[in-house]
């Protein structure tokens, strides 16, 4: 796999790429065809793309590259904590300019899908079009950011194979898909086995804190966005409901012809894998009405510095904010909103969680390999993942963030079941206070408190 390194004064990242050209390289583009910029689903990485890439409707009619954001797949950074979803659009900026991409078709799933959008108002001339595959509210919904923060402390603090299995099913009974079939279970919490691991809790809540701790795009962001946009949709999945699809429709006002909204009947998170045929078919019939394009790379008239003072001046205007035009133009973290409370909330969660994980448990064998299959896992253990969705560690977290030092709450207020995944209750986003209040939370809790070891207190 190719990359691209982005190194500036305060930063340094090096982006991973793969194309569906011959070499796996931009070199290789056919200059008659349109390209396509494709952006992986959440907590899988750019390989995950291959029923994208191996579509015939796709592969053999466009230039088609993937990217690896700065924290998943094979990218590596330098953490910062003012890595956004803003800083994420401003590195496939970059890496437009580095790697003399022409205008594209932008593909994004789920988080990711945000980060297009600011792309298309930031550097709308990059843009030909958007598609935006399983959209989620502007800021996490209460319910999901709740077990979503449970989660990845169950997932990251794991002292043993059962109970890391234990969060592993959990992710794929609320993202991924209910009922997936065992070959398919396996793969992915084989894939989060290898690739997220409790000794690489540091990456995994860098990826956690810029879902977690989004903002919501403004009215002339979304005014701002001119090329045409359509919505690939789960009509009942939990963590993505349809309404916010549709209003996030209705606000991109100056969308030419309007917004396309398709309704995928689908319950899972990942659509793009376990919907791909309908996917696949609504985007390329999406594309066939769009004006041809091609795929020559010339050589940049501008230098980055001038190509990125450009979108500085842009992020300015909708951040109302005169300070950002005099930011670093060659640095990807000069496009971030993170204010100063929210960066450094965020660098003490990421040492907290980083603290002792080189000797963390890991669920792999002396081969690098997982130790058992998934559906090898035995169900007698003390967590076991139900078909139904249920988790049984409850507000014993949370519990413990707001007394960590009455153990009598453990023993006597041990919680009913969660709701099931397939019937999270409706709740509002998340508020800036609630936001706030999760920060706060969320470094109080080490390695020596995992819910499995306030259960047992």
């Amino acid at each position: 796999m190719p990359y691209i390194d982005f190194v500036a004064k305060d930063d340094y990242a090096s982006l991973w790429y793969s194309t569906n050209a011959l070499c796996r390289n931009v070199g290789s583009f056919d200059p008659a065809k349109p390209t396509i910029v494709m952006l992986h689903p959440l907590h899988v990485d750019s390989t995950w793309l291959f029923p994208q890439l191996n579509d015939p409707r796709l592969s053999e009619r466009y230039n088609i590259i993937t990217f690896d954001t700065r924290v998943t797949g094979a990218s590596r950074s330098r953490f910062s904590g003012k890595y956004d979803l803003y800083v994420a659009a401003a590195d496939i900026a970059h890496a437009f300019y580095h790697l003399r991409l022409p205008p594209a078709h932008i593909f994004a799933s789920e988080v990711w899908t945000l980060v297009a959008l600011r792309l298309a108002a930031i550097f709308p001339k990059l843009c030909l079009s958007l598609t935006l595959c399983n959209v989620p509210a502007q800021t996490e919904l209460k319910a999901i950011s709740d077990g979503f923060e449970e989660l990845t402390r169950l997932w990251c603090f794991a002292g043993d194979l059962e109970t890391f299995e234990h969060a592993c099913g959990l992710l794929l009974s609320i993202h991924a898909a209910p009922h997936a079939h065992p070959d398919i279970a396996d793969e992915l919490v084989g894939y989060y086995q290898m690739n997220w691991p409790p000794f690489e809790a540091g990456r995994l809540i860098s990826v956690a804190q810029v879902v977690l701790n989004r903002t919501p795009l403004n009215e002339d962001e979304l005014a701002g966005i001119h090329c045409p946009v359509l919505i690939c949709q789960a009509e009942t999945n939990p963590a993505f409901p349809l309404i916010y699809a549709k209003k996030l429709a209705s606000d991109l006002v100056n969308v030419p012809g309007g917004v396309t909204l398709y309704p995928v009947k689908s319950s899972t998170g990942l659509i793009t894998i376990f919907s791909a045929s309908i996917v696949n078919k609504v985007f390329s019939t999406f594309l066939s009405r769009l004006p041809p394009a091609r795929s020559d790379r010339p050589a940049p008239k501008k230098s980055l510095a001038r190509t990125m003072e450009v979108g500085l001046q842009r992020l300015a205007e909708y951040a109302n904010d005169v300070s950002v035009v005099l930011r670093d133009p060659l640095s990807p973290l000069s496009f971030s909103r993170v204010t100063e409370e929210v960066r450094r909330s965020q660098e003490e969660t990421y040492r907290t969680f980083e603290m002792g994980q080189r000797k963390a448990f890991s669920p792999l064998g002396p081969n690098g390999r997982p130790i058992r299959k998934f559906s090898e896992r035995k169900d007698d253990h003390c967590l076991p993942v139900e078909t139904d969705g249920f988790s049984y560690v409850g507000r014993i977290l949370n519990l413990y963030a707001t007394n960590p030092n009455n153990a009598d709450i453990y023993r006597h207020d041990l919680i009913a079941p969660t709701t099931p995944a397939s019937d999270l209750p409706p709740t509002e986003p998340m508020s800036a206070a609630d936001q706030a209040s999760a920060r706060s939370r969320r470094y109080m809790i080490g390695r020596d408190f995992t819910a499995l070891r306030a259960q047992v207190v």
